[in-house]
């Protein structure tokens, strides 16, 4: 057998074979990719499932997951069909099986590669057959790139799901907000530290300083740093934080303040220096040195005999001998006293006193101007602005329209109600009698509005024994008004007549929607009948006995009917509530999110609270 036709046929049908295993990898390919596309797509669609379920991830984070597992497994696929070895002999039989060409082409290769022992003439006949028979497929009609439609179909599905599903996910907010939230506290921490390090690190502190002031920093970081910790929990460590170094930015720190504490117990048994005793028990020097003058100016106003002499001096010595080793000046200041007063020295004991006061002064502005009332200063600013950003952490969500919407007439609401002045609320001019001892006539009667929601309209006063009754009460009303203001019918229906001979006015209120006929508020007549007097809640009683009536003026002559006061409730006998649940609940963390940026919350209030806000949401 010629070795130069072996050589040359083994490698046309070498080459002949590996591009029919590209053609097969491709068509592989168009297969599997599809595939492992909808294998993402389907993962994807899982994630956003259980997203929408519980605050997991957030929809670009979903997306973007998705799109990096389809990507890798395209890129595997891809990978696994182009990348697999196959020998060109174990390609070869698959092709002849393939498309049977009853094993032309691997026998071929193992009789150019001498592994079968053949006559010559014969073997160079089997060679020009097998490439003869090789030229002659055609692999692109063999090996055809077939689409599966319905594989297409179903990831067109699972893209359209995954879409429907990452819009509007009603997680993402609250996620979102948990998300800031804790970035605002990894913040927050790491500013608490740096806040620690600068004091350690002044030094223009003692170490009694230095941990007086770091306490309470590091006390709120140990709370920032606990699992799970709420925001209220957070905000309430720094306000607490921020709340104790602002003291220590105008007094001093916990181990100076007690000898001055300690001063103050001798002082506190005595009304005279009481004043004395609760500025030490602060301690404040200014209002000590203040303290301390106003019991010179005592001393000279009063006469004290020899036995208040020697106990005042008894109190004043026990005082200096606690402030020795912290303030031995003020001691010396407050002995000089005690002495002087022993000795019956009052002017002394006065000068003394004052010298004291001024001690204490120069003290304090010292105390103010000190490395300590400086650092404290500072680092009440930065955990005040830390306890600032991590009340707003979280609130930056837009707010919902119906939510916004209640707020804004919520606001008008309030903005019709309130009263010009405070001090004058409406419908209490109506009640006070003119200067001639007459209530005012029923044109110039003032009529209270519920809410801003009622309507006032004249009606013509009824006469007869239900007219006096009405009367009657019309008649207490405005007395009560007179004595208490008429602040506390605001938002209900107002009740208020004038009496006399004057012309009546009357009025009708129509109630707030949502309150049925049945509703009454104090002072009201209730719907088909009169309301019982009850002596106990007459506004006579007001600083003084039962049945000492006042005396209003304007009162009834010849037997003539007095003004009359009507009232009526708006139809809504079902009850129907006029605002919803989601709206009120809107107002209600509005509120809360107040409540929590003051920073005035108890640290023994802070569960109950996050329980009760977290309680409404679900």
């Amino acid at each position: 057998m010629n070795r130069a036709v072996a050589q040359q046929t083994a490698t046309t049908l070498t080459r002949s074979v590996r591009r029919w295993d590209r053609r097969r990898r491709l068509a592989l390919l168009v297969v599997w990719l599809p595939r492992g596309l909808m294998l993402g797509l389907g993962i994807g669609v899982v994630l956003a499932l259980v997203s929408r379920q519980r605050a997991w991830l957030l929809p670009e984070e979903v997306l973007t997951i998705t799109g990096a597992i389809s990507a890798g497994l395209a890129l595997a696929g891809l990978a696994v069909v182009w990348a697999w070895p196959r020998s060109v002999a174990h390609s070869a039989r698959y092709f002849d099986r393939r498309f049977d060409l009853k094993e032309r082409v691997s026998t071929a290769l193992e009789l150019a590669a001498g592994r079968i022992a053949v006559p010559g003439p014969l073997a160079e006949l089997q060679l020009a057959d097998a490439a003869a028979t090789a030229g002659r497929v055609r692999a692109r009609a063999r090996l055809p790139l077939r689409v599966n439609w319905r594989e297409i179909a179903a990831l067109a599905l699972l893209v359209l799901l995954l879409a429907l599903l990452l819009r509007d996910n009603p997680q993402a907010g609250r996620l979102r907000a948990e998300r800031e939230l804790e970035s605002a506290i990894a913040a927050q921490v790491a500013a608490l530290e740096d806040a620690i390090q600068t004091i350690e690190r002044d030094p223009a502190l003692t170490q009694a300083e230095q941990d007086a002031l770091t306490r309470p920093l590091e006390e709120a970081r140990d709370i920032l740093e606990q699992p799970g910790v709420s925001q209220e929990e957070a905000v309430a460590a720094l306000a607490e934080a921020s709340q104790s170094l602002g003291e220590m930015a105008d007094s001093m720190t916990p181990q100076d303040e007690a000898p001055y504490q300690q001063a103050a117990r001798p002082l506190a048994d005595s009304a005279q220096t009481a004043d004395v005793a609760d500025a030490l028990a602060k301690p404040d020097l200014g209002e000590t040195a203040d303290a301390l003058d106003d019991l010179a100016d005592d001393l000279a106003a009063e006469s004290l005999d020899e036995q208040e002499q020697q106990n005042l001096a008894e109190r004043l010595e026990q005082a200096a001998d606690a402030v020795e080793e912290q303030n031995p000046v003020l001691a010396g200041k407050l002995r000089e006293t005690a002495d002087a007063l022993r000795s019956g020295d009052l002017e002394g004991a006065q000068e003394s006193l004052r010298e004291a006061g001024d001690l204490l002064r120069d003290q304090q502005e010292q105390f103010e101007k000190s490395p300590l009332a400086d650092a404290a200063r500072t680092a009440e600013q930065q955990t005040a602005a830390s306890q600032h950003e991590m009340a707003r952490a979280g609130h930056d969500q837009p707010v919902p329209e119906q939510d916004a919407t209640f707020s804004a007439e919520i606001e008008a609401e309030q903005g019709a109600g309130a009263p010009s002045d405070s001090s004058s609320p409406p419908g209490a001019e109506a009640a006070q009698p003119d200067a001639s001892g007459g209530a005012p006539s029923g044109d110039e009667t003032g009529t209270g509005a519920g809410d801003g929601e009622g309507e006032a309209q004249d009606m013509p006063a009824p006469s007869g024994e239900g007219g006096e009754s009405e009367a009657s009460s019309g008649q207490e009303s405005a007395a009560q008004g007179q004595v208490t203001g008429s602040a506390e019918s605001a938002g209900e229906n107002a009740l208020g007549a004038g009496a006399g001979e004057g012309g009546a006015g009357a009025d009708t209120t129509e109630g707030v929607p949502g309150e049925g006929p049945g509703a009454q508020t104090p002072g009201q007549v209730p719907a088909g009948g009169l309301q019982e007097y009850t002596p106990e809640n007459a506004p006579s009683t007001i600083g003084g006995p039962v049945g000492d009536m006042l005396d209003v003026g304007g009162q009834a002559e010849n037997g003539e009917s007095p003004p009359t006061q009507g009232g009526e409730f708006g139809p809504n006998p079902a009850g129907e509530s006029a605002l919803t649940y989601t709206g009120v609940l809107g107002a209600f963390r509005n509120v809360v999110s107040n409540a929590l940026e003051s920073g005035r919350i108890p640290l023994d209030q802070r569960d109950v609270i996050h329980d009760y806000f977290s309680s409404l949401q679900r």
